[in-house]
């Protein structure tokens, strides 16, 4: 990656350049674009950002949210409530030009340590992720030990058992 250094992932802020970011999935980038602070603002989500220079080249939203116990792996349902709470991985996405170079590997080891840290302060058993198509699932199954719902092939689950596992390595 030629350029300046690229910083940790953060909180995105108001002025973080955000204007010329394209990962090649126009709804990923419109939102960010346009509605990545409003909703972090609103606590809808919020946003972590990779930058270089000032221009963001990669970033993620987490939220809470709850998934179906019916809708859950099997070894995942025993002694859960009818809605299982999870953080949900609303968006991840990289920039073209920082693609295949660890950057987004970064952000999701990011997602998940975010997370974690969520789930002993609120109880949360589980990161989920809707997968926007087959490359994205492809890349979180290359990424991190995730269980897929056997009602949704597209949602992901990863329990926080094996993400405190990954992140004690």
């Amino acid at each position: 990656m030629a350029g300046g250094i690229l910083e940790p992932p953060r909180r995105l802020t108001r002025d973080d350049d955000r204007a010329s970011f394209d990962s090649g999935a126009s709804e990923l980038d419109d939102w960010f674009r346009r509605f990545a602070f409003e909703n972090q603002q609103a606590n809808n989500a919020v946003t972590y950002v990779t930058v270089r220079d000032g221009v963001a080249l990669g970033y993620y939203a987490i939220a809470m949210s709850a998934y179906s116990i019916g809708r859950l792996p099997e070894r995942m349902q025993k002694n859960r409530p009818a809605e299982m709470p999870c953080v949900l991985l609303a968006r991840l996405a990289v920039d073209v030009t920082a693609q295949r170079q660890g950057v987004g590997a970064a952000l999701l080891r990011h997602a998940m340590e975010q997370s974690y840290k969520v789930s002993e302060q609120v109880g949360a058993a589980a990161l989920l992720i809707h997968c926007r198509d087959e490359l994205a699932r492809e890349f979180y199954l290359a990424n991190g030990d995730f269980l897929s719902s056997p009602v949704e092939p597209m949602h992901l689950l990863l329990p926080m058992k094996e993400i405190r596992r990954r992140l004690s390595q």
